[in-house]
């Protein structure tokens, strides 16, 4: 028997025996997006392959980085395991209120980017975007963009300069400010579950899973980062600048986009 009779005979034995060990979709759509990013690969596929065996049903989707960069490998590593379709972006918000969840297990600095800016210019980004929107959990794995991680550092992409590597860690407060969840790789299973859990708690209370809630903004900052602009922007309080205060670009940009006010203080006091 050749190799690819042998390959074929392994995916058919996948197909009947893991719905009757755990496979068997009855916990409801979980969207996988993943970007062009490339750190902790072998452990977001594991991950999409545990998603599937503790009962979820996978809808795959692909930038348009990383659909020629590893989607084919993706689709056939993950040959064999059921309830793994690709995401019909013909119906896309059809199909992501009719999700529990958005994950994106390979988060890459470009797609970071667009959704700290709230820029939603292909399916994907619209995608991440939108779990927002729609109060859906939304975890990120943080290894294709952080640069201290080990995936990175194999890559020889953790050479970036200090003021490189901050702008990625503002970009990622950013979107945690925003209500996402940004994880280990690793932890994305387990995260979803805890998520799940804690909306259903939510709604058993009455209360509504993320909402926004009051956070206490200091108004005298020495620096001013895009997480200071977006206190001020929930609690509608202007930013006074000292004559030392140093506002960085992105807090710049997002004052702008949200109407938060940078006044310098008389007598920069």
């Amino acid at each position: 028997m050749d190799d690819k009779r042998i390959e074929r005979v392994l995916v058919e034995v996948l197909k009947r025996l893991l719905p009757q060990i755990g496979a068997t979709g009855e916990r409801g759509n979980v969207i996988v997006v993943f970007t062009g990013a490339t750190a902790g690969f072998t452990e977001a596929v594991q991950q999409v392959r545990s998603l599937v065996m503790n009962g979820f049903r996978v809808q795959l989707v692909f930038s348009r980085g990383a659909e020629p960069l590893y989607a084919p490998l993706v689709w056939e590593q993950l040959e064999g395991f059921p309830h793994v379709v690709p995401f019909d972006d013909s119906r896309w918000l059809r199909g992501l209120k009719e999700a529990r969840a958005v994950i994106a297990p390979l988060l890459s600095v470009n797609t970071l980017s667009k959704l700290s800016l709230l820029i939603a210019d292909n399916l994907a980004s619209n995608l991440l975007l939108h779990a927002l929107f729609t109060g859906k959990p939304l975890i990120l794995a943080r290894n294709g963009v952080d640069p201290t991680d080990q995936g990175r550092i194999e890559l020889h992409f953790d050479q970036c300069g200090p003021a490189l590597a901050s702008a990625i860690w503002e970009r990622l407060e950013v979107v945690r400010s925003y209500g996402c969840q940004v994880v280990e790789v690793s932890q994305l299973l387990a995260t979803l579950e805890t998520a799940l859990q804690n909306s259903v708690a939510a709604k058993s209370t009455g209360r509504r899973n993320g909402a926004a809630k009051v956070v206490n903004f200091s108004q005298k900052v020495n620096i001013v980062t895009a997480a200071d602009v977006l206190r001020a922007q929930q609690s509608g309080t202007p930013i006074r600048l000292r004559d030392s205060t140093v506002v960085t670009p992105l807090a710049r940009e997002l004052a702008l986009k949200h109407h938060v006010s940078l006044t310098a203080e008389i007598g920069g006091r």
